[in-house]
């Protein structure tokens, strides 16, 4: 039988992680020794009092060299007779037995927010997979409660440089106390697939406001060989504008040359004005673009790759890592572009 976690049971915070160690076996509790006394304190230094929490594992038993990965078979040498398919998975019944505990649980306490501890823990929750993708992301588990994933205190053990980012995303769960709803979700206002009226209106229009004070904006392009594919423009943290420069295949063009020759001249305008302070990541790689196709370079201002790579050099400089650090609103975004190659600047 699946041991119950540990915690009040009307909990706003539960914390959910994967399985029990040697000392988690010997107590009945989740989350005690090493591990636990770590999540205490990387908790207590977000803001969250673990008192105030309620804590269980996906399966409150313990496996095999306190490995979950041995009740699931990720492999074919993996396979036993005993192994049945589960949410995508091969796994030993045990993990079924203890995903239907931890429904029951979280149907129990109905908390505001869940903290998923490592891989299996995001995957029971939330069906996604590779929590060093998803961490830090807010995400609704299968029943429609808030769920931010993070890396199982045993992980930062291993690689204790891990601590800080972990810490970040339990403050970005903690924010969330209160509301079974995420309270900061923003209304983008995304222009996309524009009329040419309307990207010559909005280039103006940014163009305007330079001559009333200096005005930062942020800028990117999307490349594939030899071709820009379309450009983007935001000028708050909700607006933007995509242009796109190609539809279906990199030789049919989306606009006509007279269209494509006035854009290009209004986003030279734009982006070369001494008083627009061009914002962006990684824009070396861009200006190379600009510079050989446009034969300009813009007026940059801040690279946000050199700035966060020159304040924290140990640290991953990937812009979706970090948009899981610094946006109020963050979920992670980068595989849901991996469409067929033929659409991209469609």
């Amino acid at each position: 039988m699946i041991a119950r976690g540990d915690g009040p049971p009307s909990a706003k915070i539960m914390v959910v992680g994967e399985a029990w160690g040697e000392h988690e076996e010997r107590t009945g509790m989740p989350f005690q020794g090493t591990s636990g006394q770590l999540l205490n304190s990387m908790l207590h230094e977000a803001g969250i009092m673990r008192s105030e929490c309620y804590v269980t594992n996906l399966v409150n038993s313990r496996p095999p060299y306190n490995d979950l990965g041995r009740w699931v078979a990720e492999k074919k040498k993996d396979l036993t007779p005993a192994h049945i398919p589960f949410r995508g998975k091969a796994v030993l019944p045990i993990v079924v037995e203890g995903y239907n505990a931890l429904t029951e649980e979280v149907r129990l306490v109905s908390p505001d927010i869940i903290i998923a501890l490592g891989n299996y823990a995001l995957w029971a929750l939330c069906g996604q997979w590779g929590v060093l993708k998803w961490r830090g992301s807010q995400l609704l588990t299968e029943s429609g409660i808030k769920c931010v994933p993070t890396i199982h205190p045993a992980a930062v053990l291993r690689e204790y440089s891990l601590r800080p980012i972990v810490v970040q995303d339990l403050k970005r769960a903690a924010k969330e106390r209160g509301s079974k709803t995420y309270s900061n979700q923003p209304a983008w206002n995304f222009i996309i697939r524009p009329t040419f009226t309307k990207v010559m209106e909005t280039l103006s229009m940014l163009e305007s406001w330079a001559l009333f004070s200096p005005t930062w904006i942020d800028f990117d392009l999307e490349t594939s060989p030899r071709h820009i594919t379309c450009a983007g423009i935001s000028w708050s943290k909700t607006e933007a504008i995509c242009i796109p420069f190609c539809v279906n295949t990199h030789s049919n063009h989306y606009w006509s040359e007279e269209e494509e020759g006035a854009i290009v001249y209004a986003l030279y305008k734009l982006l070369t004005n001494p008083r627009i302070l061009v914002r962006g990541q990684n824009l070396l790689y861009d200006c190379q673009h600009t510079y050989r196709w446009w034969h300009f370079v813009a007026n940059v201002k801040q690279d946000t790759m050199i700035s966060h790579h020159s304040t924290f050099c140990g640290m991953k400089k990937s812009l979706d890592f970090q948009a899981s650090l610094y946006c109020d609103y963050y979920k992670f975004w980068k595989e849901m572009h991996h469409d067929d190659s033929n659409k991209q600047g469609a």
